[in-house]
């Protein structure tokens, strides 16, 4: 178990408690999306930890950890745009097809009843991840639909899923790369930038909270525990399955 203290913003409980806030959330994610897209969001509306539902009560549903829209200033009822920020720590070799559950699970709530096709906003997957999804030593991969036979066509389908490598050389701007590896290692003197200090100052605040540390304890002693549990359990069917075979042999 590592010590709160030495948690960064790749780490789920670090990042969750970050932006437990409304407001902080909407300052982490207004970073983070337009040092990725370069795209400056004016009407961010935050929701943390997001769950959505599947379709069926049998179906799988998905929790998504910062998730916001972006509204239009002139008509707070349509929807221009959402994101969907995902720091994943661990190698996950099925990515792109979560990837692909989660924005269709996205969609089939972004569009009220009735309501025409043109309606549907943009929809943007940003995963943050330690290792190269496709060894390619990229910073940043961007992904689209494409007309394969001809791929000048435009096929605008609205939907942009993006790969960031923390640890890419190639591509990206100066302030991308700050900011990845500030999510990797999140320590004061990687905060290079006034953005970024802003980022830290919530940290510290995390990391300096007694109920936060408590709550860290107590989620990772569960955890902990658990994973003692199952390893002396399976010792000991291990152990009584070599004793039987024994048996057998004799």
């Amino acid at each position: 178990l590592r010590p709160l203290e030495e948690l960064n913003m790749m780490d789920s409980f670090l990042f969750e408690a970050a932006t437990e806030d409304a407001e902080k959330a909407e300052k982490i994610a207004r970073i983070i999306i337009e040092r990725v897209t370069g795209h400056r969001v004016k009407n961010l509306i935050i929701e943390s930890q997001k769950s959505l539902k599947g379709i069926n009560v049998d179906k799988r549903g998905i929790r998504m950890d910062l998730y916001s829209t972006e509204k239009d200033m002139a008509n707070e009822n349509c929807l221009l745009r959402s994101y969907d920020i995902e720091p994943n720590n661990y190698y996950e070799k099925d990515l792109p097809r979560r990837n692909r559950y989660y924005q269709s699970l996205m969609d089939t709530k972004l569009l009220r009843s009735g309501a025409g096709y043109e309606k549907l906003p943009d929809v943007t997957t940003i995963w943050i991840l330690p290792y190269d999804p496709f060894d390619d030593d990229r910073i940043i991969y961007t992904i689209k639909n494409v007309v394969t036979e001809n791929e000048k066509l435009i096929y605008n389908d609205g939907v942009r899923k993006i790969f960031l490598y923390t640890k890419g050389t190639k591509g990206g701007t100066p302030e991308l790369k700050n900011l990845l590896n500030y999510m990797e290692h999140t320590r004061k003197e990687n905060a290079v930038d006034e953005e970024l200090q802003q980022i830290q100052s919530i940290v510290d605040e995390v990391k300096c909270s007694d109920e936060e540390r408590t709550r860290y304890m107590k989620i990772y002693g569960v955890i902990d525990y658990e994973k003692r549990d199952s390893y002396e359990a399976g010792h000991t069917a291990g152990e009584a399955e070599g004793h039987e075979k024994k048996l057998i042999e004799l």
